[in-house]
């Protein structure tokens, strides 16, 4: 094999791993959000829109505080 080829190899390996690395990140915070709306909505009888407001955050982040 000529040394092109291998460079070119090589790109594509680490493209196709930043790839599936950009992927799972944005899965995860896919499911976190859905997460959140669902639980948000099933068990604590909220409207799922709130679970991105700011002032929902602080209230629940001022009971580690």
């Amino acid at each position: 094999m000529s040394e092109q080829h291998l460079e070119v190899n090589v790109w594509k390996q680490f493209l196709f791993a930043l790839l599936k690395v950009l992927l799972f990140v944005i899965l995860f915070v896919l499911f976190i959000i859905i997460g959140l709306f669902i639980g948000y909505t099933i068990i604590g009888d909220g409207n799922y829109w709130e679970v991105l407001n700011r002032d929902t955050w602080e209230h629940i982040l001022s009971f580690f505080n």
